[in-house]
């Protein structure tokens, strides 16, 4: 290693090809809760009790293309609670909605969009979805990665096909039609529910999906009653810290070596 503090360049390099053999994590990214979306019924942004509140969620893409959610919200840990569900259409009650993404958000309107929603004309196309399917009822399990057709009626189940009242938000996507969907598929993943930190999380594997490589992921998701949903976009950090840390390293090698030739 002596050489090396000698020569500053070649110290810099090392230390640059070694920070590139390993893994690299980015720092996660908070999403805070800006979003109410478009209500035909006239509901602020959260409708019910406070249990229904969505605060926001922390989005940070892991080494090998690992899309890390944690959604913090009220509601974790009521997805299995009996109590919510007399005003279902399945009778299993409010679950956990799928977890929507894209490359792109587009959301109609400014903040907090109380003109977006599924309906709106030049909203965001979601190209994926991550579906809980028949365990959205429970406090986590088996997930599913599928690819959608843009907001296409056939793939996408709204908030008004789970509720049978009006108090909650229509025209919000809340989870994937998975029927007739096996061509779609992409991959699955486990998904955790932690009441004691009210976090619901997510990992989810982008690799061969259409946001591989993305340099922005849009993200929604919501209780499928939709009484209060969250949106917004991950801005995934570039590596450029790489070559910030070599040029740092070669200023230290410079000062190092104008110390010992004195």
């Amino acid at each position: 290693m002596d050489k090396y503090l000698k020569n500053p360049i070649s110290l810099s390099g090392v230390v640059l090809a070694l920070s590139l053999s390993q893994p690299v994590y980015a720092l996660p990214t908070t999403i805070y809760d800006n979003y109410i979306g478009g209500d035909d019924h006239g509901h602020g942004d959260v409708i019910g009790s406070d249990v229904f509140d969505v605060l926001s969620m922390d989005v940070e893409l892991l080494d090998n293309n690992i899309l890390s959610v944690v959604i913090n919200t009220n509601f974790a840990g009521k997805g299995d609670e009996a109590r919510f569900s007399t005003s279902t259409y399945s009778g299993n009650g409010i679950g956990y909605g799928d977890l929507f993404l894209s490359d792109t958000w587009s959301p109609v309107g400014d903040a907090p969009y109380l003109d977006d929603n599924y309906y709106a004309e030049g909203t965001t196309d979601w190209s994926l979805a991550f579906s809980l399917g028949d365990e959205r009822w429970t406090d986590g399990g088996t997930g599913s990665l599928y690819s959608l057709d843009g907001n296409d009626d056939d793939d996408i189940l709204l908030s008004e096909d789970f509720l049978s009242r009006n108090t909650f938000r229509n025209g919000q996507e809340m989870a994937v039609n998975t029927e007739g969907k096996e061509a779609d598929y992409i991959n699955s993943s486990l998904w955790t529910v932690d009441d004691a930190n009210n976090t619901i999380s997510f990992l989810i594997d982008l690799t061969g999906t259409s946001l591989e490589g993305s340099d922005t992921i849009a993200l929604h998701w919501g209780m499928t009653c939709a009484n209060d949903t969250i949106e917004g976009v991950y801005s995934v950090p570039e590596p450029e810290m790489l070559g910030l840390l070599a040029i740092g390293l070669l200023g230290i090698g410079f000062g190092q070596r104008k110390k010992t030739t004195k």
